[in-house]
């Protein structure tokens, strides 16, 4: 019986590094702009809203997705606890 060769097999290949595309991109600053613009200025005060724009600021001035991503959760997180709160409506379509 012939021995098998071992092959590097699943463990040995690398990925190359995800980025993102101008439409991802896009995407991910409507999304941000739909929220930024119009807020309510209970909700543009909160330091959490500044750390956020800061983010995606940052984010994208690197080209760093993951740091985007934060942002814009962080941006969303602020608008919906607001709402949840009662101290405004939705003012995004």
């Amino acid at each position: 019986m012939e021995k098998r060769k071992r092959g590097r097999g699943v463990r040995g290949r690398t990925k190359p590094p995800f980025r993102w595309d101008i439409d991802d991109w896009e995407r991910g600053w409507t999304m941000a702009m739909r929220r930024i613009d119009g807020a309510p200025l209970s909700i543009v005060r909160e330091d959490a809203f500044h750390h956020a724009v800061e983010m995606l600021d940052r984010g994208f001035a690197e080209g760093d997705f993951v740091q985007f991503g934060h942002g814009l959760i962080t941006l969303m997180d602020c608008c919906i606890e607001a709402i949840n709160q009662g101290s405004c409506k939705q003012w995004w379509d």
